[in-house]
């Protein structure tokens, strides 16, 4: 393994690192060690690059996400852009799919993935990429019409848009997902 600092990775995860997780989430710490072992025995490296975090996911959650989702998953959580992701990332994700319940912080998590621009706002295009990956989730094959998703952008924006600037800011997003079942349902099912 490289001595420089940056190139390491560590293979084990502290007592005052479980602490943290433990604080930050409702996660135990019997199940932090689970993960943490499990993810070991996937990856002895301790890294996971993108193609291999794909399969991960995919064995932790067979049926949730499409491979274009879980890529912008895996963007997301590598923080420091280096292609690979070690185990305090992928516990970034465990942490909020397995113990974020609560409507607002499950939208949340959604416009944060897909705001691609970092902008802090969800633009038409971003929008379309959004409706295109939760179809595909949900198997629909149907996109013509008013089932196309750059007309469903197009009304959603127009809908929750409240500013004017026709792009969503997270603020106009949670609110008009939690005040409208159709696009709460297509954004953040079974909550």
């Amino acid at each position: 393994m490289s001595k420089n600092k940056k190139d390491r990775v560590s293979m084990d995860i502290t007592p005052k690192e479980i602490a943290a997780l433990i604080k930050a989430s409702r996660i135990t710490e019997q199940e932090i060690q689970h993960w943490h072992e499990d993810f070991l025995n996937h990856c002895p490296s301790g890294r996971l690059d993108k193609q291999a975090f794909i399969e991960y996911y995919k064995k932790l959650y067979p049926r949730e996400e499409t491979n274009k989702s879980i890529e912008h998953i895996f963007h997301m959580i590598d923080v420091n852009n280096d292609g690979t992701v070690d185990f305090h990332e992928l516990l970034i994700v465990i942490v909020l799919i397995d113990h974020l319940n609560d409507l607002e912080s499950r939208l949340s998590f959604v416009f944060d993935i897909w705001d691609d621009s970092e902008d802090e706002h969800i633009n038409q295009k971003e929008l379309e990429n959004m409706i295109s990956a939760m179809y595909d989730r949900a198997g629909i094959t149907d996109r013509k019409g008013d089932q196309h998703p750059k007309k469903r952008a197009k009304e959603i924006i127009a809908k929750l848009d409240i500013s004017g600037d026709k792009k969503l800011s997270k603020e106009e997003f949670i609110i008009g997902c939690k005040n409208d079942p159709v696009i709460r349902n297509l954004f953040a099912p079974d909550t």
